[in-house]
């Protein structure tokens, strides 16, 4: 998952699906970092030591940072707050339904 971000972020022009709304690329990052936290969560054994959903919020986080970072470097593309908080948003939203999901079954003692 983060290779196909990368890869996206360096194209010059990304237009996977033609405009159909308003606001349609914000939605897609949103569902972009979703799958990201998700794909993630599946390796959460991995944060020894560290609990994995503030270990793993935080990891997608900087990589979202980076992301924009990254796409002010390529041409015809730019850092936008919007897409790092649509990707912010996405990946609360995969969080949250985690957490009512599974938290109990989990966490409880």
């Amino acid at each position: 998952m983060l290779a196909a971000i990368f890869y996206l972020s360096h194209q010059p022009s990304v237009e996977i699906i033609p405009p159909l709304f308003p606001m349609q690329d914000k939605v897609l990052h949103a569902i972009e970092y979703f799958l990201l936290f998700a794909s993630l969560l599946l390796n959460k054994d991995l944060c020894k030591g560290f609990h994995p959903l503030p270990t793993i919020f935080a990891a997608g986080s900087l990589w979202a940072l980076s992301d924009e970072i990254h796409q002010s470097y390529v041409p015809g593309r730019d850092c936008s707050a919007g897409d790092f908080l649509a990707d912010i948003v996405g990946m609360g939203t995969c969080l949250l339904i985690y957490l009512y999901l599974f938290y109990d079954s989990e966490y409880s003692a």
